[in-house]
């Protein structure tokens, strides 16, 4: 029986995994650079991430629902009155940035009973190309702004 390691040295310095190939470190052992232990775990690297992943929204069936933890680029055409935000999650980043838009506003709702900045306020309106709003965990059913980029209206509905 022949194989063909997916895992193996190349010289004396370098180890290669290749496709299909992984590191499984056991609990007690540590991944190290420069001498110093990561420290996050699984989860919350892969929860950072996906922080940076871009989903594309327009307000079409499937397409109304700004993701909790990465940039939801919307591409509002003549405005959307429908868009929504579910409640975060620990550690979740929110970007919702308009794309494009020719008229009218981009509406997005949060789900009942989420707010943001711990008041009542619910509805974010954009109403220019470029504007953007980044969101943050701040509690359970609650969103914090940490950036806000060129006037995105906060309000209550």
């Amino acid at each position: 029986m022949t194989y063909t390691a997916k895992v193996h040295m190349n010289g004396p310095d370098e180890q290669v995994v290749e496709s299909g190939g992984s590191i499984d470190i056991k609990s007690g052992g540590s991944l190290k650079l420069a001498g110093t232990a990561l420290t996050p775990s699984a989860a919350q690297i892969n929860a950072l991430s996906n922080a940076f992943a871009i989903t594309a929204l327009d307000g079409t069936a499937g397409k109304k629902a700004c993701v909790t933890n990465g940039i939801s680029l919307i591409t509002g055409g003549t405005g959307i009155a429908d868009m929504s935000l579910a409640a975060p999650a620990v550690g979740n980043i929110a970007t919702i940035r308009i794309g494009s838009i020719t008229g009218g506003s981009v509406v997005v709702t949060t789900a009942a009973g989420v707010t943001i900045d711990g008041t009542e306020m619910n509805t974010i309106t954009f109403d220019a190309a470029n504007e953007a709003i980044v969101l943050v965990y701040g509690g359970a059913n609650r969103w914090n702004t940490w950036l806000n980029i060129g006037g995105v209206a906060l309000s209550k509905v």
